[in-house]
């Protein structure tokens, strides 16, 4: 069964089901279609977190905040577009979990946090997929801020999504 047809019923923290994006009031989205799917996320507080799509960033993605303190996550879709819709929505909630996690924030508690949401919500359902993640994050580098390099990281989240 595809990835679009395995969407079904929400939780807070990551999907929120919806024919189209909501815009926010500043340009952000509230609302994101990755790999077909239309997701949202909450942060630790429950606060909605803001959405943008841009080209412009030299990244997947990134979850950060604003000047005034509210959770946004910035997401490439060129880059996005490199990964199967499986590791896609996995790099979403990777990013979700960094606001979702609150002080248990690391880069990989957002990784564990992001494959067992996706298993929670019935978006990862075969062994095949964790291959995915062995193949295509496999030359990925480490990172000073806690990414594991990329087989290390690979089999990292396999082992989450598996306990």
């Amino acid at each position: 069964m595809s990835i679009n047809r395995r969407v079904a019923a929400v939780v807070s923290a990551v999907a929120l089901a919806s024919p189209a994006p909501v815009m926010a009031q500043d340009g952000g989205t509230w609302s994101v279609n990755v790999a077909g799917a239309p997701l949202s996320c909450r942060d630790y507080y429950g606060t909605p977190v803001r959405i943008y799509v841009t080209s412009g960033l030299n990244n997947v993605g990134i979850a950060t905040r604003t000047q005034n303190g509210q959770p946004i996550i910035v997401l490439n879709p060129n880059v996005m577009a490199q990964f199967s819709p499986t590791v896609q929505v996995w790099w979403f909630a990777h990013e979700c979990g960094h606001h979702a996690l609150g002080p248990n924030n690391s880069e990989t508690n957002a990784d564990c946090w992001g494959i067992k949401i996706m298993r929670q919500q019935g978006f990862l359902y075969s062994y095949a997929q964790l291959g995915e993640f062995a193949v295509q994050l496999a030359n990925l580098p480490g990172s000073r801020m806690g990414h594991l390099p990329g087989p290390q990281r690979a089999q990292a989240i396999a082992y989450c999504a598996l306990t």
